[in-house]
């Protein structure tokens, strides 16, 4: 590791409600803090009407990281530095279908089919290596225990967006079903001198079947089936403007853009089995098979040339005065398929008051690559004609293998618990390259680590702490050259107060990078070679602080609720360095895409049948999109969303939202290839029913 001594730095995570449980569920009580205070619950009435379709604040109300997002796009997270090594889960088991394969996709799930979303910081060591740097956990709507339950949402925008959708569920019996359905439609006029609309549709289903312990059983037991479909197409380019254009209007882009596509389709079953073997033992097991294709072109090319800050101002200066000869433009283009497959189990045994977990998963996944360039004419009178069917440079198979265990202690004695834990996991790997020309290597190799962790926790009526260290890793992906995994010593101490309505928790933080891996992450502009290419940071360091409060006023006919999230993250690199992704670096440089200051806020009024509610989302400057330097950094952002609610009756809702509250030019991305404005103020009618 690096040379640094051990050492901790004092200060936080989250707590918005501390009631702590060791017999439960099989957490250590860091775990315990970060479920409790770092989880939102989508369902309720002040937070569903915000997080119908936006999801950057609500996961930044949780605890993650987020980075910027244009209209339409799958929000991106880290934390304390790392992008690789941080999961998204639904209901325990990966989103993405293929995490090991596939490390550069980044998929969130529908809000309104979840329940709860909550992010975890310092991992417990039963969750796998692509867990081992944080992961953000969603859980899925749940079957009803009544007879017959309904909730419906149906909304409109100012920008022609027409969003709908029910959940239908009921349990008779032992047994139970649940029908998921939601629909989303949007068309923003983006054109610059054409007029373009920029449409996108969304369409997800889940469907849900479960079944309690057979007649006769010895043991009670749950049996849960779930299916997942999902379908995106997007219509937005990546080609930006230059910095006079968005001066004049940020919302904008070139009609070079409109041609950008991008379609998904995603398909998931999951059969969940639990079982009680007896009133101190329990065990999870879950099977797993998911698939995910993807097609896209995106404008990034003129006469073969990567779209630098010259080739931006042609671009513009074409379109203000077209030619008669036109230019020659080129898109990326992709096409790409996903799949994964596994199974996962998880056994909780008391001893006593002392607690054992253990835990086992076999993963595997494969990523099928064919990456390109289309040849297309921009004619004078600005419309777009493709001259070249898809070329595909770069066409590659990753798979990936994965098996891991562990074991985790709990020893409680009265106010005090030790916890002990053990990980190992194996990984696979390998690349097999197609028959066109490439400049790739095959690659077939495999790596093996170990994860110990140890955390002493102390509770006293309201207040709750614990120190934790643990050493973590994550195995490299096909086209880390290097073949080095990513390691890091954690460190961390967690207090939280907990006193009828106030709640009040900070982490303080250390993250000792060994290696940290890099990949072509959404915001960055990369080729059909970058996006293949996972690249290695020397010895990087990272402290940190999160500060949480969460407090609500009640008073005879209103309540004030209160919910703040402060992080504060310093994220260097020891030594200079230069890689492909990202250049040329100095030591101690800052990681661009880790914000040193992130807010969140969430605050209001409820009177009676009728409430007011605000959210607010800070980030200090960013500039991950290119280069460890100011020149195209973001600046510091805000943003604010409010929502209103008024209850008819018990069934009967309606609301109305107002994103992008302050209306400021808020930037998704600023790269060589130009500005990236994120939505302008939208304004949303809505209505929710409940039967």
């Amino acid at each position: 590791m690096s040379n640094h001594p051990f050492s901790l730095s004092v200060i936080a995570a989250a707590v918005l409600y501390v009631c702590h449980s060791t017999n439960a569920v099989a957490e250590t009580v860091t775990e315990s803090i970060d479920n409790l205070n770092n989880q939102l619950d989508l369902q309720q009435s002040s937070i569903s009407q915000f997080h119908y379709r936006q999801s950057d604040i609500a996961l930044g109300l949780t605890g993650a990281t987020v980075l910027p997002n244009g209209p339409n796009q799958d929000v991106t997270i880290t934390h304390a530095g790392a992008t690789d090594g941080v999961a998204i889960l639904q209901d325990g088991i990966f989103f993405s279908p293929a995490p090991y394969s596939g490390q550069h996709l980044v998929l969130q799930p529908n809000l309104m089919h979840q329940e709860k979303v909550s992010f975890s910081s310092m991992t417990s060591v039963t969750e796998s290596s692509q867990a081992a740097f944080g992961k953000l956990d969603y859980q899925s709507v749940q079957i009803s225990p009544q007879k017959y339950a309904t909730d419906v949402n149906v909304e409109g925008s100012d920008n022609n967006a027409i969003n709908g959708g029910a959940v239908l569920s009921g349990t008779s019996k032992q047994n139970g079903m649940l029908l998921a359905v939601d629909y989303q439609s949007a068309s923003d006029d983006v054109g610059y001198r054409v007029a373009q609309d920029a449409d996108s549709t969304q369409k997800d289903i889940l469907f849900k079947i479960a079944a309690d312990s057979l007649p006769g059983a010895r043991n009670q037991q749950t049996t849960e089936f779930s299916y997942q479909y999902s379908s995106q197409e997007a219509d937005r380019g990546a080609l930006g403007l230059t910095s006079v254009d968005f001066s004049v209007n940020p919302t904008q882009l070139y009609s070079a853009a409109s041609t950008d596509n991008t379609e998904g389709e995603r398909q998931r079953y999951v059969l969940a089995h639990q079982l009680i073997m007896s009133s101190t033992s329990t065990m999870a097991t879950d099977f797993y098979y998911q698939t995910y294709s993807q097609q896209s072109q995106e404008m990034q090319f003129v006469d073969g040339e990567q779209i630098n800050n010259a080739l931006l101002s042609r671009i513009a200066m074409f379109e203000t005065t077209p030619t008669t000869d036109g230019m020659n433009l080129g898109s990326l283009t992709q096409n790409n398929d996903f799949s994964g497959f596994g199974m996962q189990t998880k056994g909780v045994s008391m001893y006593g008051q002392h607690q054992v977990t253990y835990s086992a998963r076999y993963h595997s996944d494969k990523a099928e690559m064919r990456l390109g360039q289309r040849e297309w004419s921009w004619n004078n009178d600005l419309s777009l004609t493709p001259t070249t069917d898809d070329e595909y440079a770069l066409t590659y198979t990753d798979d990936a293998s994965a098996f891991s265990s562990a074991v985790d202690t709990k020893l409680n004695y009265g106010q005090w618990s030790i916890n002990l834990g053990l990980g190992y996991e194996h990984v696979s790997v390998s690349r097999e390259l197609g028959d066109v020309n490439t400049s790739l290597n095959a690659a077939d190799f495999s790596d093996a680590g170990w994860s110990p962790s140890i955390e002493v926790a102390y509770q006293s009526g309201p207040w709750l702490a614990a120190l934790q260290a643990k050493q973590a890793w994550t195995a490299a992906s096909a086209g880390n050259i290097e073949q080095t995994a990513q390691e890091a010593l954690q460190y961390q101490l967690a207090l939280s107060y907990q006193q009828d309505a106030l709640s009040i928790a900070m982490t303080a933080y250390m993250h000792d990078y060994d290696s940290q891996h890099v990949s072509c992450m959404q915001g960055m502009i990369c080729d059909y070679e970058q996006i293949s290419l996972q690249e290695n940071i020397k010895d990087v360091s990272v402290v940190g602080a999160d500060l949480s409060i969460a407090y609500g006023l009640t008073f005879d006919q209103f309540s004030i609720p209160f919910k703040a999230k402060y992080q504060y993250t310093q994220a260097e690199t020891d030594n200079a360095n230069c890689n492909e992704l990202m250049a040329c670096f100095a030591a101690n440089s800052p990681l661009p895409w880790v914000p040193e200051q992130q807010l969140t806020l969430s605050s209001g009024v409820v009177y009676g049948n009728m409430s007011i509610m605000a959210q607010a989302l800070y980030q200090s400057e960013l500039g991950y999109q290119g280069g460890f330097t100011n020149e195209r950094a973001i600046d510091s952002q805000w943003k604010v969303d409010i929502a209103a609610t008024y209850r008819l009756t018990e069934q009967h809702e309606l609301y109305v939202r107002v994103e992008n509250l302050l209306d400021e030019e808020l930037v998704a991305n600023r790269t060589a290839m130009g500005f990236q404005g994120q939505s302008e103020m939208t304004t949303y009618f809505g209505y929710q029913g409940h039967f």
